[in-house]
């Protein structure tokens, strides 16, 4: 196989991983279960390896046992003595819990060890946690507002996935101080650092939800709303798409059109959302009519309810402006980014009847006025 950049077509949304492994039919089994959200470069000459990564530097090396010639160890530690890849996270995969291998890919510079085989699920989970801790740690040279906000915001995330299975619940007033140094932030005009810093983020849900947020309290901000009220729509950005955590991985994350009953599924990301609040304390109503109503449209044709004209809050109104631009600004794993001016040129032109005309003028405004129109 030598050197083998996969079969797909490299695309700009998807993170580059390496996978280096002599056993074809182990190395066909991981870059099969990866291709759909990753870009692969997948090598079966440990030496070849080092040449390419070097040309193609990845996001993640995964290594397995079976490396020739030499072995995984020294092929780790030969990455490690390359400067341009000292710092890249790489998985060692090894088989029945060879202790001389664990301990000695740990001594190599290997960050995790896993033993074969393994749920592709776990995989996935893994590399995104990985990649993550490698974002967020990036954060830490960020000025303090969106340093604060940043993590604190992916810190209560974090926790409400742990607790949304069981039924119990995070505090408002966590939720709400989170948020609080966004608005130092949106202040002080950093808010473009809080964008940035979840571009390359693999909770999408989260980088989402960050978004959301933060233009949800620019155009606040832009509109007159006072701190309190600003708080209230960060908080409420933040929480607005929560749900999607019970959403099967296959239909939030598939590639290309969700046919009716998978549609129906995701539809009920807004239940989930709004179950979640129930049970939550203090959630103040604003942020109900968030999660609620964010997905409804002028004309009627949107869900939950179907409401239509009048019958939309001002803060659904608001929402749904910010999502839709958001979502088609995103980088997911089976889509591009559209630039902003594509977006809001879509928004102006072909969805007259769903969403609000003033806002959707307000937030063209607000950011070609702020210079993130053609900043993405």
């Amino acid at each position: 196989m030598g050197e083998l950049l996969s079969n797909h077509a490299i695309q700009s949304n998807k993170r580059l991983i390496a996978v280096v492994n002599s056993d074809a039919k182990r190395c066909d089994e991981m870059c099969s279960a990866l291709n759909s959200f990753y870009n692969i470069l997948s090598c079966n000459d440990g030496r070849a390896a080092i040449r390419s990564l070097i040309k193609n530097v990845p996001a993640l090396i995964i290594v397995d046992e079976y490396v020739s010639p030499g072995n995984s160890l020294s092929f780790i530690s030969a990455v490690r003595s390359e400067e341009t890849l000292a710092q890249v996270p790489i998985i060692h995969v090894i088989t029945n819990n060879n202790g001389y291998l664990h301990n000695g890919g740990k001594v190599a510079g290997a960050n995790v060890i896993l033993q074969y085989p393994f749920y592709r699920s776990f995989l996935i989970q893994t590399i995104s946690k990985i990649l993550n801790t490698y974002v967020e740690q990036g954060w830490c040279a960020l000025p303090a507002a969106p340093q604060a906000t940043l993590q604190n915001t992916s810190h209560v995330f974090k926790n409400i996935a742990n607790v949304l299975m069981t039924g119990e619940n995070i505090a408002f007033e966590t939720v709400q101080s989170s948020c609080e140094p966004m608005l130092t932030a949106i202040q002080n005009n950093n808010f473009q650092m809080l964008l940035d810093g979840v571009k390359n983020h693999d909770d999408y849900t989260y980088a989402h939800s960050l978004r959301v947020a933060t233009f949800l309290t620019l155009l606040g901000h832009e509109s007159g709303f006072n701190e309190d009220e600003q708080l209230l729509l960060a908080s409420g950005g933040l929480l607005h798409d929560i749900g999607k955590m019970k959403i099967p991985h296959s239909v939030l994350n598939k590639p290309g059109k969700l046919n009716e009953q998978e549609f129906d599924i995701m539809k009920t990301h807004v239940n989930h959302t709004v179950d979640y609040l129930k049970i939550s304390e203090n959630i103040p109503k604003g942020v109900f009519t968030i999660a609620e109503q964010h997905h409804e449209k002028i004309d009627g044709t949107g869900y939950p309810y179907g409401l239509q004209g009048s019958e939309l809050n001002e803060l659904a109104r608001m929402t749904a402006v910010v999502d839709v631009f958001t979502a088609l600004t995103d980088r997911r794993v089976y889509k591009e980014s559209m630039t902003p001016v594509d977006a809001i040129a879509i928004m102006s032109e072909q969805m007259t009847s769903h969403l609000d005309a003033q806002y959707v003028r307000l937030f063209k405004g607000m950011i070609g006025n702020s210079g993130l129109l053609h900043s993405f």
